[in-house]
């Protein structure tokens, strides 16, 4: 490597052509995280140089490192380098550089907007089209960025929600401006200069130009950290692009026909959360597509690592074309996940699945949905039975520590014999017997919800998404259940505070009293006791009594749970009917969750 400190004026003033390649990502850099820091840090040394007349150039500012590899070119051409890493520094010195010459333009100071052209156009007499360019940004960012930067852009603005480039030009042009106004009118030519003056020589970088042996990509993934951080995907892509050139492929169309459409959508860039934390939602995708793939749960951490460890590193090379394909189709696939009808087994498993918040069966679910071999009736009783497995083990509290091998044994049984992968699943499942993976019969599970608590020790999420399925399951087969409220909350029939409006039998004795309290308390947060209500209806129910709360439930709540509910109890609810109902509720989700095939007679 040849590192070098540089000034702008050093990058651009001689022809020169600075290009990123299609398969990096687009300009991402934004207002909050890059745009104002910098602009802080400008204002500076613009300050510090109008006071002092430019007499000094002991303050500078250091805008990172870039890293360019010069490409091989004939005599008399334009200098041409690719940018391995720093192509958001680049753009945005270009944009600034754009910005002042349309403020010079604007006040008729065409010697500064000349010299300030210079540094962002090549000779015409050297390049023609787009060729005069210095830098050109990665295609996505093309149309906007020319437009940015030509001669008489004086009224781009950041109009495009998917396309920073025109922001940051506007943002930098109303700074610039904005600048220049602060001083006496008669003085905004001479702070004209001085801004140049210090956009030029004053800011610098590090250019870091490879030499013979140098490795690329390692240098690129060494320094990706800088700025906006890259996410893996970047990484597979500028790698998987890079392999494709090695390969001699048509990278152009490979880009444009395949990977852009889908992999470079906004989408993928957007964050989910997954348990405790927030992760791109192509990040979530890389990392299912690999444990589908290497049939493993992938970790979140080390999903580059692993990608070009054993699917780019593989002892047979795979094919770029048919790997981005591939890529391609299956990201497609994985983003229907949000998006299928209302009602279908489909939806109700994801719907469900989020509820859980188990990512883990994922890579499982992915492989269901991509094996052609996989049909669609066969993926959704495969996907009931990952649904009930999860439930029955979720309400008896067996932990979920084991679900990563699991669901890897899955992977390798479900992709070698996908014509029957419902059987598949279901026999591997009701065949394990462990605590860590062992799927509760219908016994367990009963027992389990008559004798333990619920509220408290099953998330608050999981316990509605459980009443849902019930709700549901009490629906007539003519009723449209697709208007079920979302926001319901979990409401105590009898309440957690009883003394005041749930009296206890007259006439016990001060044991008996105090027995009966101990009863009462072992129940409270039992499944029996436990109903579905609007968030707003929840409040005003509190700690009414029983006859009170019938009344606000008849008038306020359509759901049938509570419709049963009030018929079945409407003369009394106390212990013996939240044991009632607990096991009446229970039995209910052992038909909505059918258990393991033992537990079936069959």
């Amino acid at each position: 490597m040849k590192p070098e400190t540089r000034t702008v004026n050093q990058l651009f003033e001689l022809s020169v052509r600075y290009v990123v390649p299609l398969y990096q990502r687009p300009y991402v850099w934004s207002e909050k995280k890059q745009w104002d820091p910098l602009w802080e840090d400008l204002s500076v040394l613009l300050d510090h140089q109008a006071t002092n007349g430019g007499q000094t150039a002991s303050y500078s500012h250091f805008l990172g490192a870039i890293v360019l590899e010069q490409e091989t070119q004939a005599p008399g051409q334009i200098p041409l380098f690719t940018v391995i890493d720093g192509q958001q520094r680049l753009t945005t010195l270009q944009l600034i550089l754009g910005a002042a010459r349309s403020v010079a333009d604007a006040l008729g100071d065409t010697t500064e907007a000349g010299l300030l052209s210079d540094l962002i156009v090549n000779d015409p007499r050297k390049a023609k089209g787009d060729e005069r360019l210095k830098v050109w940004p990665t295609n996505i960012n093309r149309d906007a960025f020319r437009a940015a930067i030509a001669p008489d852009a004086t009224t781009i603005t950041g109009d495009d929600p998917n396309n920073r480039v025109q922001e940051a030009f506007a943002y930098f042009r109303d700074k610039i401006a904005a600048w220049l106004d602060e001083g006496d009118p008669s003085t905004r030519l001479a702070r004209l200069a001085t801004l140049r003056v210090t956009l030029t020589d004053l800011v610098k970088v590090v250019s870091i130009t490879l030499e013979a042996g140098d490795n690329a990509q390692i240098i690129f993934e060494t320094l990706n950290a800088r700025g906006t951080p890259l996410l893996a995907l970047d990484l597979v892509k500028n790698a998987v692009f890079r392999q494709a050139e090695r390969q001699g492929c048509d990278v152009d169309g490979l880009y444009h026909q395949v990977w852009q459409p889908e992999l470079d959508q906004e989408l993928w860039r957007k964050e989910r959360r997954q348990g405790r934390l927030f992760r791109a939602h192509g990040e979530l995708y890389l990392m299912h597509w690999l444990g589908m793939n290497l049939k493993k749960v992938i970790p979140a951490t080390e999903l580059f690592t692993i990608f070009q460890k054993d699917i780019l590193g593989a002892a047979a090379e795979p094919d770029m074309v048919e790997l981005v394909a591939r890529l391609n189709h299956q990201a497609a696939v994985y983003r229907t996940f949000d998006e299928q009808q209302p009602g279908t087994r489909e939806a109700i498993f994801f719907e469900r699945l989020e509820a859980l918040d188990i990512t883990t069966v994922m890579p499982l679910v992915l492989l269901l949905f991509t094996h052609p071999k996989v049909s669609p009736t066969r993926r959704r009783a495969a996907l009931a039975t990952i649904e009930s497995w999860l439930v029955r083990r979720m309400l008896v509290r067996l932990t979920g520590k084991n679900y990563n091998s699991e669901v890897a044994q899955l992977l390798t049984e479900v992709d070698g014999n996908p014509d029957e992968a419902d059987q598949v699943v279901r026999a591997h499942l009701s065949a394990s017997t462990s605590e860590t993976n062992r799927w509760p019969g219908d016994d367990e599970l009963i027992t389990s919800l008559r004798t333990r608590d619920c509220y408290g020790y099953v998330s608050q999420q999981r316990l509605v998404m459980v009443l849902r399925a019930i709700e549901l399951s009490l629906c007539d087969p003519r009723t449209d259940v697709l208007g079920l409220p979302a926001g319901l909350s979990i409401e105590h029939i009898m309440p957690q505070q009883w003394q005041r409006n749930w009296p206890l039998p007259s006439g016990l004795t001060a044991e008996a009293r105090k027995a009966h309290i101990l009863e009462r308390a072992q129940r409270l947060h039992r499944l029996g006791n436990l109903t579905l209500t609007t968030i707003p209806m929840n409040s005003s129910l509190s700690n009414s009594g029983w006859q009170a709360k019938q009344k606000q439930l008849n008038r306020g709540s359509k759901l049938f749970l509570n419709t049963h509910l009030i018929e079945q109890y409407g003369s009394g609810f106390d212990e013996a009917a939240i044991d009632k109902r607990t096991s009446e509720l229970a039995r209910r989700i052992c038909k909505i969750w059918p258990g393991p095939i033992a537990a079936q007679g069959h």
